[in-house]
């Protein structure tokens, strides 16, 4: 609620933003490839942490095993909030994760998601030479 808007009830006022009120929750899911060469390490799972906590959805990732199909155990699913929990599904480079996102930005949340993932998690900024082998 903000103080964009206001409504009277009674004695109590509320304070709504409009924008809140027309959009509805959406579920989305995505599959996305690791491919930075540390995988869903612990600096990579602080930056998936900060995309959701500074959205208003919830993100969840299930590892999709090698037949394809994403895992359904409750130790398998990852809450987007929790670099525990996405380091305990030992995302390696070239696994897949099945993204699901709910909430009323989550397109947003996983087309951050999806570009996070596609820049490495920004390993390479981090480290240039984690991606490079020494020829020395």
């Amino acid at each position: 609620m903000s103080p964009t808007h206001s409504r009277s009830l009674g004695t109590l006022v509320m304070q709504t933003d409009p924008r809140e009120e027309q959009k509805p929750n959406s579920k989305v899911r995505r599959t996305i490839r690791i491919i930075n060469r540390a995988g869903l390490h612990a600096r990579a799972a602080t930056l998936v942490r900060k995309l959701v906590l500074n959205s208003q959805s919830r993100l969840l990732l299930r590892k999709i095993s090698e037949d394809g199909k994403a895992r359904e155990e409750i130790h398998d699913i990852a809450d987007g909030t929790s670099v525990l929990d996405m380091l305990s599904l030992c995302a390696l480079q070239g696994d897949e994760v099945l993204a699901e996102a709910e909430g009323p930005d989550a397109e947003e949340l996983l087309q951050s998601l999806e570009l996070l993932a596609h820049r490495k998690f920004l390993e390479e900024e981090f480290a240039p030479d984690s991606e490079h082998e020494s020829h020395a």
